[in-house]
């Protein structure tokens, strides 16, 4: 596990507060790439991504298919930030309840998927 640096963390926050969208990379089985734009996603801790599965299908499917997963956040003056990890889909527990209160009532709220951060870069370096 690595542990997000504080200027990744820095730039995620400063995303939500611009209620900006996450790129969110997810593979099939067969090697069958997607992207999705995600609103609900922030970090839970130093190794910890929460994202809310709300209209998720393709993402859905890959992640209970294939658990990789990798977000790039936007950072105005230093550039960009990839997270990649390993994620897991909860239809229980304290992240799933966390999303029950977290994400809007006029959205569904189906589960709470749980990234834990492997690798983060910077462009082409890497930080952790």
């Amino acid at each position: 596990m690595a542990k997000l640096p504080q200027e990744v963390k820095d730039a995620i926050e400063v995303a939500i507060n611009k209620q900006e969208a996450f790129p969110v990379a997810t593979a099939s089985n067969d090697s069958v790439a997607n992207v999705a734009y995600i609103t609900y996603l922030k970090p839970i801790d130093d190794e910890t991504i929460l994202i809310a599965d709300n209209f998720l299908n393709k993402t859905r499917d890959n992640i209970l298919a294939n658990s990789n997963v990798s977000f790039a956040v936007l950072d105005e003056a230093k550039g960009s930030y990839q997270v990649k990890g390993k994620a897991k889909r909860l239809t229980e527990g304290e992240m799933f309840d966390h999303v029950q209160e977290w994400v809007v009532d006029e959205l569904p709220r189906e589960a709470a998927i749980v990234m834990t951060v492997e690798e983060v870069y910077n462009g082409a370096n890497k930080l952790c």
